[in-house]
């Protein structure tokens, strides 16, 4: 369950949630809200919850965070891009291509490369994941 939430305005979405196998649903029916106060098409929502998905899952399964950390999600409609922002207080990694030859995972980091603009990997207080894609009205 969510620990907090802002508000779903015009300007920004923030959340806080508890790692666990409920976080990804969670982020996902944010970003749906999120996306609805925005207006914005099934395509673009589509593209969101995939990849929220696939960050706020690798930031329940691979951190190594104290249990009580939490995974603090942003998102926020600048400029027509939507930028999300997930953080966990993991150590970090650095960002390399998907082994071919690997076939039980490693897909998010993939994802991103193919369905976002732009995107990274940021170390500012635990490891932040962002990414951009284009925001298109419904």
């Amino acid at each position: 369950m969510p620990v907090s939430q802002g508000g779903h305005d015009a300007a920004a979405l923030h959340l806080s949630l508890e790692p666990g196998p409920h976080a990804p649903a969670e982020a996902r029916a944010a970003i749906a809200d999120f996306s609805e106060a925005h207006g914005l098409d099934t395509d673009t929502l589509a593209g969101l919850l995939l990849l929220v998905s696939e960050v706020v899952t690798n930031a329940v399964v691979h951190p190594e965070p104290q249990p009580s950390a939490d995974i603090s999600i942003s998102a926020s409609v600048v400029d027509a891009m939507v930028r999300v922002e997930i953080t966990d207080q993991g150590a970090g990694f650095i960002p390399h291509g998907r082994d071919p030859e690997r076939i039980d995972g490693g897909y998010g980091l993939y994802l991103l490369d193919q369905a976002a603009a732009r995107w990274g990997v940021e170390h500012r207080g635990g490891t932040t994941v962002w990414f951009e894609v284009r925001a298109r009205a419904g």
